[in-house]
C-alpha cells in the first residue's frame, strides 16, 4: 500500500514537472516567434523606404521632404518595442525620428549632410532587425 501511494505521488510530481517544463518551453517559443514576426514586419517596412536612398543619392533633397511616407508598422507596435534589443530599439527610433524630421523640412539644401545620414540610419535599423 505504501509503495502504491509513493508511486502515485511520484507519478503526479513527475507529471506536474513535465507539464510545467513543457508549458514553459511552449510559452518561450511563442514569445520568440512573436518577436521574430515583429522583426520581419519592421524589416519589410524599412525596405519599403529604399526610395529615400535613391532620392538622396540623386540629390533630390526637396522632393525627399515632400515624399516621406508615415510609418505603419512602427506606429502600430506601441509597447511591443520592449521585445527587441536595446540596439534594435535605438536604431529604429533614430531612423523613424529622421523620417519625422524630414517630413515637411524647410530649406533642405542647407541640411544636406543631415539628410544624407538618413540613408545610414535606415541601413543600420535594417541590419539591426535582420540579425
Amino acid at each position: 500500500m505504501l509503495g502504491t501511494a509513493t508511486g502515485f505521488v511520484l507519478g503526479a510530481l513527475i507529471g506536474s514537472i513535465t507539464t510545467a517544463v513543457g508549458s514553459g518551453i511552449l510559452y518561450w517559443k511563442r514569445e520568440r516567434d512573436r518577436t521574430d514576426r515583429l522583426r520581419g514586419a519592421l524589416a519589410a517596412e524599412l525596405r519599403s523606404y529604399d526610395y529615400l536612398d535613391e532620392m538622396i543619392s540623386d540629390g533630390q533633397y526637396e522632393a525627399v521632404t515632400e515624399r516621406v511616407e508615415p510609418p505603419t508598422v512602427y506606429a502600430s507596435i506601441g509597447g511591443n518595442l520592449g521585445r527587441l534589443s536595446d540596439d534594435e530599439v535605438t536604431a529604429l527610433v533614430t531612423f523613424y525620428a529622421d523620417c519625422r524630421w524630414l517630413d515637411g523640412l524647410e530649406d533642405p539644401e542647407d541640411k544636406k549632410a543631415e539628410i544624407e545620414l538618413v540613408v545610414e540610419h535606415r541601413q543600420a535599423a535594417l541590419t539591426a532587425v535582420e540579425r
